[in-house]
């Protein structure tokens, strides 16, 4: 009986969009990424914006992508079978936590944090050596940086190098702005699909129950039970898709191009990372 409720083609839908998914991610590793580095490593900001700017909205055509799914056919996000192993605790309502954005986001700033720590501290342990020179050039900050974090290309303009150093006031406060809004909204979301799934629970048991000798009743009852909450749950996950695409434009719209490029080679870095065989490998010794 179930079976019929949810027969909307779901096995043609979901393996269409499996395809999908499969597109997309080589045009992510092997098209988009490639060009975003050697625009990074390049002496064009014209180019570097072009390119950021159309590694963002790959992003926002997935999602926009994975909306029109989850509307033609919801039972699909209940399994992905485009996803690695390892990427499944870092869902939230069918896709990527939001908090995942922020975080990477605020591992750049923590980065640099770590490393101008680091140089007031080599600064302290060498100043007998450097008392007639405390004015160091820009080459040399840029030295400095470029030499204590292996994540920053040393063939890379100084304006990469720093990017992330010394960020705005304004920055810093948008972003804690869209942490405080992650706090209320993922809640929020999480909260009313688990209402939801209580409430389809004890309605669809109650339902059945009271036709469950007529097999046609019990048919067109739990029938319309399911497409109320299926209804819902749509509507949950177009909010957390919202959501996902509200943070990459905010996170993206507060930084600067140069940011912005490091920002979306990191989420480019980490997501072809979960795809790698030899993760998987290492995680299951």
């Amino acid at each position: 009986m179930l079976k019929a409720v949810f027969s909307r083609q779901k096995q043609s839908q979901s393996q269409g969009f499996k395809e999908y998914y499969s597109e997309w991610f080589t045009a992510l590793k092997n098209n988009l990424l490639p060009l975003l580095r050697r625009s990074i490593s390049g002496d064009s900001p014209t180019i570097l914006s072009t390119h950021v700017e159309m590694l963002h909205q790959h992003f926002q055509s997935y999602y926009h992508a994975l909306d029109a799914a989850i509307t033609s056919d919801p039972t699909q996000l209940l399994s992905q079978p485009w996803r690695h192993p390892l990427e499944i605790p870092l869902l939230w309502l069918g896709d990527l936590h939001p908090s995942i954005f922020t975080n990477l986001a605020r591992s750049f700033l923590h980065q640099q944090q770590d490393q101008e720590d680091d140089d007031d501290d080599d600064q302290d342990q060498h100043h007998h050596h450097h008392h007639d020179d405390d004015n160091h050039s820009l080459a040399d900050q840029i030295d400095r940086v470029s030499s204590s974090s292996s994540s920053l290309n040393l063939h890379r303009p100084w304006q990469v190098a720093l990017a992330w150093r010394n960020p705005p006031e304004s920055l810093l406060l948008r972003m804690d702005e869209i942490e405080c809004g992650l706090r209320v909204i993922v809640p929020t979301l999480s909260d009313r699909l688990a209402r939801a799934e209580a409430g389809f629970v004890h309605r669809v048991v109650g339902d059945w129950f009271q036709c469950r000798e007529s097999k046609g009743a019990a048919k067109v009852a739990v029938g319309e039970d399911v497409r109320a909450h299926m209804d819902e749950v749509v509507s949950v996950f177009l909010c957390a898709n919202r959501v996902r695409r509200s943070v990459l434009v905010d996170i993206i719209s507060a930084a600067t191009v140069y940011q912005a490029a490091l920002f979306l080679e990191g989420l480019a870095q980490f997501l072809i990372g979960f795809k790698d065989h030899d993760l998987l490998t290492s995680a299951q010794h």
